[in-house]
């Protein structure tokens, strides 16, 4: 997804400094005209405006307040821009340390998977100063298009949500499926119902030639989904919410991966289902 959004900014004729903890990822963006920061430290030298897409909220804080990180030698004015997708709780801590330093926070998470944002077409749910989205507005228009959804956090809290909505529904689908194969009915005639009734989505337009081909090659893995439905559960707990198709589709998401397909696609979790089914007999 970085990749693929950087490239787009490269397009858009924007100069960028670029990071990665395997320095070779980024050899190809250089190839293309980015400058490589050894450290986030390096990169906030050269930048005045910082954007993130790394995996987890930890990743995140690395970048920011780590040893080498970009909130030790970052300039008055600063943008940071994180397109993660982490809890509110350090979206809320992290722009806090930015005004402090008197800089600015957006969370932005994307939402969309890599032909999105290849195509330009990532749509970003925004949460902080609406002035500063507006400045900062045209670095959006290259990737894709904008909500704002208010004070910072409020972005991510729409990402949790989304992804919870997103992970539920790639389980119910993956029950139908396994269902339907229990009734005599083949994978493909099962998923074209589904497409043409009520359920049907984008999600499973996108996700139908993975279950019916058996092909699980990740666009979105399986830990980043059962990473976000913890971001869920986490947030619900701290509602004082008891969400139980949460609790029990994060349990299937987790059989998954301990039977070894936490790389594969989130769609994988209908393999859950199917080592459910066998082991029943």
């Amino acid at each position: 997804m970085g990749l693929r959004m950087v490239q787009r900014l490269l397009s858009a004729g924007y100069k960028l400094t670029v990071y990665n903890r395997t320095a070779e990822k980024a050899n190809a963006l250089v190839d293309n005209g980015a400058r490589f920061a050894v450290n986030p430290r390096q990169l906030a030298e050269r930048s005045d405006v910082i954007i993130t897409m790394v995996s987890d909220g930890r990743a995140v804080r690395d970048v920011a307040e780590g040893v080498w990180g970009a909130f030790s030698v970052a300039q008055r004015g600063t943008v940071f821009i994180d397109c993660s997708t982490i809890s509110v709780g350090t979206t809320k801590y992290l722009a806090l340390r930015a005004e402090n330093l008197g800089c600015y926070w957006l969370d932005a998470p994307a939402l969309g998977g890599p032909a999105a944002a290849e195509a330009g077409e990532l749509s970003f749910v925004v949460g902080g100063p609406k002035n500063i989205l507006d400045e900062n507005i045209e670095i959006f228009n290259a990737l894709g298009r904008v909500t704002w959804m208010g004070e910072c956090g409020m972005g991510q809290a729409a990402k949790i949500v989304h992804n919870m909505a997103c992970g539920i529904s790639l389980a119910a689908f993956s029950e139908a499926i396994i269902l339907g194969e229990k009734l005599g009915l083949e994978r493909k005639q099962t998923i074209e119902t589904l497409l043409n009734g009520a359920v049907g989505s984008p999600l499973l337009k996108v996700k139908a030639p993975k279950f019916e081909e058996n092909d699980f090659e990740p666009a979105f893995a399986l830990t980043m989904m059962l990473k976000d439905l913890t971001l869920a559960e986490d947030a619900a707990k701290e509602s004082e919410l008891f969400l139980p198709a949460l609790s029990a589709v994060k349990k299937l998401y987790n059989l998954a991966r301990i039977r070894g397909f936490g790389d594969e696609d989130s769609s994988a979790v209908i393999k859950a289902f199917q080592f459910l089914t066998e082991v029943k007999r």
